[in-house]
């Protein structure tokens, strides 16, 4: 079985990065929601980054404490080629979300994909307990995932669907629910996936 590392260095390796099913030209609902709920000098994280252009998009808007945590290398490298002139604003971290550790905490956490990876219950407590330990008291927690009229698979890989009710569940009495919506997001084979997005707040 590969593992999860080569598995999306692979994706990242062998294709274009505006094929891939998650791709957005421009950061749709997490910007909007990210705008409107931090200022510019909070400290947002992106998890699973991908060569996605959300910090493009944040840096345009003049954010300067940006942090990107992505598995692949590849992945990783591209970004840190493409936001070269940006490199006093966005901190890498090349690792698996599992097994992260970091000294800052956080004012937002974005997430668009990869919890719903996470299929194992005891990995889905692991990435809830980083979320707790690294999340500042007060800050937001945005978090998108295949809709229960989504895919059931992703990448060859099975995904977890989510509705507001499953993920309150999980995050429990801590969490407070903000706002939710859905996305209909069109796939580059012309398909298009149903997205659910989450806003929460630590309280």
């Amino acid at each position: 079985m590969t593992d999860t590392l080569t598995h999306w260095d692979k994706v990242y390796q062998t294709k274009n990065h505006n094929q891939v099913s998650w791709y957005q030209d421009h950061s749709t609902v997490s910007l909007d929601w990210i705008l409107a709920n931090t200022n510019k000098d909070d400290s947002v994280i992106d998890i699973g980054s991908g060569v996605s252009v959300l910090a493009d998009n944040l840096l345009d808007k003049d954010y300067a404490d940006l942090s990107l945590l992505e598995l692949s290398p590849t992945a990783i490298q591209v970004m840190q080629e493409r936001l070269a002139v940006h490199s006093d604003k966005v901190s890498f971290y090349n690792e698996n979300i599992l097994n992260f550790q970091s000294n800052t905490q956080f004012d937002l956490w974005h997430d668009r994909a990869v919890f719903h990876f996470l299929t194992d219950k005891k990995d889905q407590q692991t990435y809830l307990n980083k979320l707790d330990q690294y999340l500042k008291p007060q800050g937001y927690f945005l978090l998108a995932t295949f809709a229960p009229t989504g895919p059931k698979e992703c990448s060859d890989l099975n995904i977890e669907q989510y509705d507001a009710n499953k993920i309150k569940h999980l995050l429990g009495n801590d969490f407070k629910l903000v706002k939710t919506t859905s996305e209909v997001h069109p796939h580059p084979n012309g398909n298009t996936q149903d997205f659910n997005y989450f806003l929460f707040q630590k309280l």
